[in-house]
């Protein structure tokens, strides 16, 4: 069963608390290990961007959860099928790509969720086998209340679309937090620099909304350089560089 620790992730991001994370880009359960030694809230395994295959998640998800760190994986697109593999083996919940339509999002829930009274819309398998039942350990009723009580649903909003429904896709429940795609925001919109106007007025778009209804806002950014910027727009969920840029960083410090 979850530990302490990862079992209030999700009630962290719902009050607000201060995250930061780290994505890992390298599928290698070192790393892994590596950051779960250090003061990380989380890390974040970008499946979507990265040559993870199943074997190499469920590994780091194992390696991750010896040192009790939260872990979320960056799925590749909206899949029953791989949300229920990554769900299945332990992870904490999931980061979801091009969230663009209220449909969208509710294809992710149903994903990630079990039907209950509270979820009507949820759809996942189940098998209380895998790591995430105990290993046949926890009921039926046990592992459906612990993964729709602990599971988290982080909808990237990055495109034009996306702002534009946003209306829409906030009144969906069990969304947890709403994290900004810069880049590819950016490119929607037609922008070469992250600081266009247009897109900083779509970025405080999708914060009204959030902060109206009060949900938790998270975003990308390279390094702590900006982070008061953001922490001043009600931003409290960071995923801060990956393994790579920083390890590439510290080879450059060795020279420069």
């Amino acid at each position: 069963m979850s530990s302490n620790r990862q079992s209030n992730f999700k009630s962290l991001i719902e009050n607000k608390e201060e995250l930061i994370g780290c994505f890992i880009k390298t599928p290698n359960y070192q790393l892994v290990e590596i950051a779960s030694l250090s003061n990380l809230s989380f890390i974040v395994l970008d499946a979507e961007h990265a040559p993870f295959d199943r074997e190499q998640l469920d590994i780091a998800i194992m390696a991750a959860k010896t040192k009790d760190l939260p872990i979320l994986v960056r799925v590749p697109k909206i899949s029953d099928e791989y949300i229920l593999s990554i769900l299945d083996q332990g992870a904490d919940g999931i980061l979801v790509p091009h969230i663009n339509t209220l449909d969208d999002a509710k294809d992710a829930i149903a994903a990630t969720k079990f039907l209950t009274p509270d979820c009507p819309i949820g759809r996942r398998g189940f098998s209380n086998s895998s790591r995430a039942g105990d290993y046949g350990g926890l009921s039926i009723k046990d592992l459906v209340h612990l993964s729709n009580n602990s599971s988290v649903i982080v909808c990237q909003i990055e495109e034009k679309q996306a702002v534009d429904n946003i209306d829409e896709i906030i009144q969906q429940q069990h969304i947890d937090c709403l994290f900004i795609g810069m880049a590819d925001l950016a490119i929607s919109l037609g922008c070469s620099q992250l600081n266009d106007p247009l897109v900083t007025d779509a970025i405080d778009r999708v914060v009204s909304i959030a902060n109206k209804n009060n949900i938790c806002l998270g975003i990308y950014i390279a390094d702590k350089t900006n982070i008061d910027v953001w922490r001043k727009k009600g931003f409290t969920f960071f995923i801060i560089g990956s393994d790579q840029s920083h390890l590439k960083h510290a080879f450059d410090n060795l020279t420069s």
